[in-house]
This record gives C-alpha cells, sequence and structure tokens, in this order.
C-alpha cells in the first residue's frame, strides 16, 4: 500500500476556492465546506488522469465494481454483511437526504 502524506500544507488562497477565498479574515479557518485541504492520494489522480485521458466525457451507468468495492469496505472495515440492493447511488449528499426522505414517507 502506498504511504500517503496529510501532513503537507496546501495554500489555497487565490486559487478561487470558495472554502479559503470567502473568508473575509486571515485567521479565519472555515471549516463549514466538505472540502480537501490536502491533495488526492496518488492512486486516485492515476485513475481520474487514465479516466480524463479518454477524452469523452459524459453521464456513465455506475459499474457493479463500484457497489462491490462498497460491500468489501464495509466488511473489511466494520464487519457489516451488506445486500447490494440496500444500497441506491445518489449524486451528491442533497440528492441522498431527498431519496431517503421519499422512501420513508
Amino acid at each position: 500500500m502506498e504511504k500517503y502524506d496529510f501532513d503537507t500544507i496546501v495554500n489555497r488562497r487565490g486559487t478561487h476556492c470558495y472554502k479559503w477565498d470567502e473568508a473575509e479574515e486571515e485567521g479565519v479557518i472555515p471549516m463549514w465546506v466538505a472540502d480537501m485541504d490536502f491533495p488526492a492520494a496518488p492512486a486516485i489522480r492515476r485513475a481520474v488522469e487514465e479516466r480524463a485521458a479518454h477524452g469523452v466525457f459524459g453521464y456513465t451507468m455506475v459499474p457493479e465494481s463500484y457497489y462491490d468495492a462498497i460491500i468489501s469496505w464495509f466488511g473489511r472495515r466494520h464487519g457489516w454483511t451488506i445486500d447490494r440492493h440496500w444500497i441506491v447511488y445518489t449524486t451528491g449528499v442533497v440528492p441522498a437526504i431527498s431519496a431517503t426522505i421519499r422512501h420513508w414517507r
């Protein structure tokens, strides 16, 4: 497994980063936006670069390997057995909340 450096500080001010460029004072640490303040892991960057090299961007179907990865992670991390049909893919937190509300109303 690749070792990753979570200690290097990346200055994101002046990069059109909403989290940091919207802050009015220098001493304020904005913690209200779910935004990473460190580079993505090398394995993630490689996967994005490989996908971008394809050159065609659009809507894709979620492959079964996505669900397999989630099921495997929960099994390894928590010892849980997750049924594939319990997982609902969403494009973000707000759509996930909406799907949950629609399901339980």
